[in-house]
């Protein structure tokens, strides 16, 4: 079950980066565009230190390739940055993780991956529970399926999927530590449409200006986004893309918890109101999770 410890340290290194995105986001920055730009270029800190260190050979095409797939990686967060300019955080969320049954497609049509029914039932529930806990009542009742997120959401759905099962089959011919280094490289090179847009070529430089606290902030959060970038690739590798990819689905429950912490010791730093009903949402997603964990191993 190593797959499942790699998955879990990954998917909990990135529910730390999204507190540590949101409380960036509404501290520090407003142009999302810059902010995730400013990301890749530290992400390059890791690549070098894996060029340096490990050692990375170009091998053609497979190398190409993995390039290639970094660009997934940016059209997923162009994608979520969208979705989030048009539609309430809280309904976005709830649907981000929806992903994983995506992945179930591609992994059978591509990489001829199919699991048994228990453990499809076990990835759906982790997939449910993650709609749970994202939940809150619209202010607005209008279908999500009416809103103008839902496109930029099916791109995101979409090219998350198609990232990780090209990682699992380029996993068969690099190692987990080229495949970081060959998508990083992509994610550089594939985010500088980004910088089309003249707002974020100005604010980008001006974020590692702002003095330590930020710059902290976002190496802080480089980190942890390494951890989990690694991690899953790690369970990528040993692993079933279909049920990493479902328990990468705990990041809200995860996220739940330390807000909930937070609200409790640091509410200055964020705090999370829950009434009756939202709990209850809560409550049974973990029982759901609980359940899901049970039939995938």
């Amino acid at each position: 079950m190593s797959w499942l410890v790699f998955a879990l340290i990954g998917t909990a290194s990135f529910a730390t980066t999204g507190i540590l995105d949101k409380f960036i986001l509404s501290r520090y920055i407003r142009n999302s565009a810059a902010y995730l730009v400013s990301l890749i270029l530290v992400q390059q800190v890791f690549a070098v230190l894996i060029l340096v260190f490990k050692g990375v050979e170009f091998v053609y095409p497979i190398s190409v390739l993995a390039l290639f797939s970094g660009s997934f990686q940016v059209v997923v967060w162009v994608s979520y940055l969208r979705a989030l300019q048009v539609e309430e955080v809280s309904r976005v969320m709830s649907l981000v993780f929806i992903y994983p049954l995506f992945v179930f497609a591609t992994a059978a049509l591509f990489l001829g991956e199919v699991l048994t029914p228990t453990r499809y039932a076990g990835a759906l529930m982790l997939v449910l529970s993650a709609v749970l806990v994202s939940y809150k009542p619209a202010k607005e009742k209008i279908p999500l399926i009416l809103s103008p997120a839902i496109k930029y959401l099916f791109f995101f759905w979409v090219f998350l999927a198609l990232y990780a099962t090209a990682a699992k089959y380029l996993l068969s011919f690099m190692d987990e530590w080229e495949l970081y280094f060959w998508t990083s490289l992509g994610n550089l090179i594939f985010c500088t449409p980004i910088l089309g847009d003249p707002k974020v070529r100005m604010e980008t430089p001006s974020l590692f200006r702002r003095g330590p606290h930020l710059l902290g902030a976002i190496l802080l959060q480089e980190v942890f986004d390494f951890l989990g970038r690694i991690g899953l690739i790690f369970a990528y590798a040993l692993g079933s893309i279909s049920l990493v990819s479902s328990v990468n689905a705990l990041q809200p429950l995860i996220v739940l918890i330390y807000v909930i912490m937070l609200s409790l010791f640091l509410p200055r730093i964020l705090r999370e109101e829950i009434g009756r009903e939202t709990l209850a949402f809560k409550f049974a997603a973990v029982i759901l999770v609980a359940f899901g964990i049970y039939f995938i191993i």
